[in-house]
């Protein structure tokens, strides 16, 4: 195997770790605007909630993109 060549294994580690920073960054950025008084964590899980399931029912996951909807 060539040294360049990413393995499913080594591109799925990396997507996590992305995915792992992005969280952390959310949590930041919350955490300062609870801080300030801009937002409290009921809004914040409220709008979370509004957008996932809206998200669901109006766009395709990564996995039904990657994979096909069961």
């Amino acid at each position: 195997m060539s040294k360049g060549k990413k393995t499913k294994k080594d591109a799925v580690k990396e997507l996590a770790l992305e995915i792992d920073i992005l969280d952390h960054m959310l949590a930041a950025l919350v955490d300062v605007l609870e801080k300030k008084g801009i937002l409290t964590s009921e809004e914040w899980e409220k709008e979370v909630k509004t957008k996932v399931e809206t998200a669901a029912k109006t766009t395709k996951s990564f996995r039904e993109i990657e994979f096909g909807s069961d």
